[in-house]
């Protein structure tokens, strides 16, 4: 009898101290929990737009440096260079380029399109501007973008024109920039090229 009794009080002994979890506890524990998801959710979202942001800055800016490559092999044997003008929200500006595949010379027009966000460039022989546009690169911020014609003067007797294009990402808290500046020299011009007779048929059809 006293052995039964025995191990009815250690089987209650043991079923009292396994109490389990109280709902109050679940309810601090679950808390806590949400807290530090929250932390952890954020952080990540963070690390991700950032990354993002990042990818797209270097993504536009690899475009710029082809097509600055592209056009200074083009601007470098241009035998003339027109005066940039602004055309509401725009820039156009046009050349001469003698490095064609067919070897004769063509018309040029570069354009920093507000619209869309982007530097294009179109080209025509004989019969004026076509209109097909080929995108050189993206994400341009053109209020702050611009072509300047530099003269020939003392210090360098050939025809300049000097390209400032800044590209950001979307607009946003995060946002980001880059400015590429460079100005390429025009060998096959001289102190004698007039601006107004570069490819004048696109000042009419911009």
């Amino acid at each position: 009898m006293d052995n039964h009794m025995s191990l009815i009080q250690r089987i209650r002994r043991r079923a009292g101290d396994d109490r389990g979890v109280t709902l109050a506890e679940m309810v601090v524990t679950t808390g806590i929990l949400s807290v530090v998801m929250t932390i952890f959710t954020t952080a990540i979202v963070q690390l991700y737009r950032a990354s993002n942001e990042n990818t797209t800055v270097a993504v536009t800016q690899s475009q710029l440096n082809t097509a600055f490559i592209r056009l200074d092999r083009e601007l470098r044997y241009a035998r003339g260079i027109s005066s940039p003008r602004p055309s509401g929200k725009d820039w156009y500006v046009e050349f001469v380029s003698t490095e064609t595949s067919s070897g004769d010379d063509e018309c040029a027009q570069l354009n920093l399109n507000a619209a869309t966000r982007t530097l294009r460039r179109q080209v025509w022989q004989d019969d004026g501007p076509t209109g097909r546009w080929a995108v050189l690169a993206n994400e341009i911020n053109v209020d702050d973008s611009w072509f300047k014609l530099l003269e020939p003067g003392e210090a360098a007797g050939f025809q300049r024109l000097q390209i400032k294009l800044v590209v950001k990402t979307a607009p946003g808290s995060g946002q980001r920039t880059a400015t590429s500046s460079i100005t390429f020299t025009a060998l096959n011009t001289t102190s004698g090229t007039d601006p107004d007779d570069v490819c004048k048929e696109a000042r009419s059809t911009p």
